[in-house]
């Protein structure tokens, strides 16, 4: 698959090695970036007056930020020992 091959060369491209694990759980920080954005722009409590242009730019904001924040966390799981197929080292 073409989208498969791309997200394969993004790893590479940022130095992850998953180890032939699957390239599929790249999408679920923009999927996570997304549903922020919607429920950021869509929260209740915010004052009417407030308006779309804003809550665009809260949404956006919410998206940006949680997208940010979820690739930061599967990059550092990177080499985590306790996501690797390998036994762990013996005492």
């Amino acid at each position: 698959m073409h989208i498969e091959r791309w997200l394969r060369h993004f790893e590479r491209r940022i130095g992850i090695d998953r180890r032939g694990r699957s390239v599929w759980v790249w999408l679920v920080p923009p999927a996570v970036g997304i549903v922020s954005g919607i429920f950021s722009a869509l929260m209740p409590g915010i004052p009417e007056n407030f308006g779309w242009p804003g809550r665009t730019i809260l949404g956006l904001f919410g998206l940006v930020t949680m997208t940010a924040i979820a690739m930061i966390y599967l990059i550092s799981f990177d080499n985590d020992r306790n996501q690797s197929d390998e036994a762990p080292p013996s005492r």
